[in-house]
């Protein structure tokens, strides 16, 4: 188990819903060169690092992040060579994510009956509840999702259209874009990123929260 003291102006709980001057997210998993841009500075991120709205990720080669919402409602995997933008917007009492995925991979488990879910990559919205994906922005700005469990609806940003994915498939969509819809297919995914996604991730961070009187607060996080 790992031990993170950190400090905020003011109390928040795991389960509590922030505004976007607050922490949105913490980082659960950091290997290799993972920084992270705020207000145009850019610094390394550790375990146990919070993050706020407008965050920006980056990885490097060989190099891997793992986030988790605040709100306990989905896990993010940051793979190597990706760029992600953090978002989120209370509604309702819920903490709504919608982030940007400008270039990379990334792979990411969301809980049902939680707050909206979307990844906005150059191409596509994708929108989820409750399910398992990958998706990947290539160079060129094409969008590809590969949905394992539950059903992915993707929006094309071109003409509005949307199309759900579901389990055990896949859909490209071109810079232009030009969607297709397909089975998933041994090989597409390669060895290198499949056992990213299979690593076991299993955590336990224990934070300590302070507020400006000097009180504390202890909370414990498990990620899987």
């Amino acid at each position: 188990m790992k031990k993170i003291i950190i400090f905020l102006a003011l109390f928040f709980v795991i389960v509590g819903i922030v505004n976007a001057a607050e922490s949105v997210a913490l980082a659960l998993q950091v290997k290799g060169e993972v920084e992270l841009i705020r207000n145009k500075t850019a610094q390394k991120v550790s375990i146990g690092q919070e993050l706020v709205n407008k965050d920006t990720l980056e990885t490097r080669e060989d190099s891997y992040a793992a986030i988790k919402f605040i709100d306990g409602s989905s896990i993010v995997k940051l793979f190597p060579n990706s760029i992600l933008t953090i978002n989120t917007e209370k509604k309702n009492n819920k903490l709504n994510k919608k982030s940007y995925l400008k270039m990379g991979e990334l792979w990411t488990k969301v809980m049902k009956k939680t707050g909206a879910f979307e990844i906005e990559t150059p191409t596509t919205v994708v929108s989820v509840k409750g399910t398992k994906f990958l998706l990947g922005v290539g160079k060129a700005g094409n969008t590809q999702l590969f949905t394992f469990e539950g059903v992915v609806q993707i929006k094309n940003k071109f003409d509005k259209k949307t199309s759900l994915v579901t389990a055990g498939n896949k859909c490209f969509v071109d810079i232009k874009g030009n969607l297709l819809i397909s089975k998933i297919q041994k090989g597409d995914i390669g060895e290198k990123l499949q056992n990213l996604i299979d690593e076991d991730n299993s955590e336990k961070l224990e934070i300590e929260l302070e507020n400006k009187d000097g009180e504390t607060k202890r909370i414990e996080i498990e990620f899987k």
